[in-house]
């Protein structure tokens, strides 16, 4: 996912927490907040009580690409909380969940119009001349 689709710093989630709505099922926590901009934006919050560092980070690339193979309006900040159970979840159900929790919070665009977030950060495949 591109730096542009991301969240970062502290004041951005804070006030997410502060000022934003919220939903939640078995596996995650979502709060979200509307951004005004072109584009909508994510973070991933996933606590050491999740697992050690190698689930965290598990988690949170599952996450990462369920949110952007989801097609989500623009205009929206959104902060995905894992909940314990994220650390044995498997692909699949966490991108329901995701799926599950942009539908209910109505961030998730069904209408075929927008398309997933493109991350042309991969290197192409092959030897480097």
């Amino acid at each position: 996912m591109q730096r542009r689709y991301r969240l970062t710093g502290s004041k951005q989630f804070s006030q997410i927490h502060r000022e934003g709505r919220s939903a939640a099922n078995r596996f995650l926590v979502i709060r979200f907040l509307s951004n005004g901009l072109d584009r909508s934006r994510f973070g991933f919050l996933v606590s050491k009580r999740v697992g050690n560092a190698v689930v965290r980070n598990k988690v949170k690339r599952r996450l990462r690409e369920a949110v952007r193979l989801t097609q989500v309006k623009p205009g929206w900040d959104a902060i995905f909380i894992a909940r314990n159970a994220t650390g044995t979840a498997t692909y699949q159900e966490l991108k329901q969940a995701t799926g599950d929790l942009l539908r209910r919070s109505q961030l998730r665009s069904d209408t075929g119009q927008i398309e997933p977030i493109k991350d042309h950060s991969q290197r192409a495949a092959g030897p480097i001349i």
